[in-house]
């Protein structure tokens, strides 16, 4: 039997762990996301989205913080890392700045919420290679695609659907997360060196 590398623990035992910490920023603008956006909904669909967004929450820390799984040892990250955080920051609040005043110009104010979710997703990308993080590129390029398909709606059909957009942007964000903690828990680590 080959041995998984690697520390069996829960998330809530590791919060020093920037795959513990690092996600409860996500879970936050997650969060942001859902709250900021879901009063544009009509109908039911505000209560709809809160509801959605409690399940969501709750799979985020009974997978992040709860399940036991298997940590391996992080990759060091290069030393242009912190400059590649910084500027995946400064270029999505240029990107939402601009994206912003494009759909004002447009009188679309009321989808801004899916320009946010793309530039959002679109600051993630450079993170997957400066920290060795696969995950990133997954809520990237997820949530580039929710953003791109709000404003394309709201352009062509209701502004409404910037909005909704943004909802489906945070609970797909928790779902990734949670997905991905998931995927690392301690028995199905065990099965797969068992296999080996």
């Amino acid at each position: 039997m080959t041995e998984v590398a690697g520390t069996v623990s829960r998330g809530g035992a590791r919060m020093h762990d920037p795959r513990v910490w690092g996600t409860t920023i996500g879970a936050v603008g997650a969060t942001v996301f859902v709250h900021a956006n879901r009063g544009l909904l009509d109908g039911a669909w505000p209560t709809v989205a809160a509801v959605a967004w409690v399940l969501a929450l709750a799979a985020y820390v009974w997978t992040v913080f709860v399940v036991p799984r298997r940590f391996a040892a992080p990759e060091p990250v290069g030393p242009l890392a912190g400059l590649v955080y910084l500027g995946g920051i400064v270029f999505m609040l240029v990107g939402i700045f601009l994206g912003r005043k494009l759909l004002a110009a447009q009188g679309l104010e009321g989808a801004e919420g899916a320009v946010i979710a793309f530039f959002v997703g679109a600051h993630f990308l450079p993170y997957a290679r400066a920290f060795h993080a696969p995950l990133f590129t997954t809520i990237g390029v997820t949530l580039m695609a929710i953003g791109a398909a709000g404003v394309v709606l709201a352009a062509v059909w209701s502004v409404t659907a910037g909005a909704a957009a943004a909802v489906v942007a945070g609970l797909a964000m928790l779902a990734i997360i949670s997905a991905d903690a998931w995927r690392t828990r301690a028995a199905v680590a065990q099965r797969e060196s068992a296999a080996a």
